[in-house]
């Protein structure tokens, strides 16, 4: 099973095993992301953006979320994740979509909703996130076409099946 290390107690090799895992991977976004993509987006977001790194059993990194709040708090726009291939299943993306989620709300109490995007192509991805949210925007990106999707926090919580949660006391 996975473990998550939490961004705030990264250290410099954190942060370089994630720009490593992250450039090595990046090809997972889609085929058409090139390494000059995967740079910019390492150069721009990795001062503003909160990382959680998910370690195997041996220490080594597998997985990462990256995430930023928009002004207001209010939501959480998922920049980019990454599962290594060998831990790809529903049962661990619901697992790890769950932990995230309860981090999120743990560390800001004014969170309301949850932003994803998908490249469109990507069929598979699009189904799996319309399955827990809504498409509520298309974008183009370094040419290519994206959807965000948007997930109210009550929605996110009962498809999660996270009945111990108390919003009320993470909103007063």
């Amino acid at each position: 099973m996975l473990q998550l290390k939490a961004h705030d107690t990264l250290k410099d090799e954190d942060y370089a095993r994630f720009a490593r895992f992250y450039l090595t991977n990046s090809d997972e976004f889609d085929e058409q992301y090139m390494l000059h993509d995967a740079l910019l987006h390492l150069i721009s977001t990795v001062q503003k953006a909160h990382l959680l790194l998910f370690d195997d059993e041996q220490g080594q990194l597998s997985a990462f979320i990256q995430y930023r709040y928009t002004e207001d708090r209010n939501t959480a726009f998922i920049d980019s994740a990454i599962l290594a291939e060998k831990y790809r299943s529903s049962r661990v993306f619901f697992a790890g979509l769950r932990d995230v989620v309860l981090w999120i709300c743990e560390e800001n109490r004014d969170i309301q909703t949850l932003q994803f995007h998908a490249v469109a192509e990507n069929r598979y991805i699009n189904r799996l996130y319309s399955k827990f949210s809504k498409r509520t925007d298309v974008q183009v990106r370094n040419g290519r076409t994206e959807h965000v999707y948007t997930a109210e926090l009550d929605t996110l919580l009962a498809y999660l099946k996270i009945k111990t949660f108390d919003s009320a006391k993470f909103n007063g």
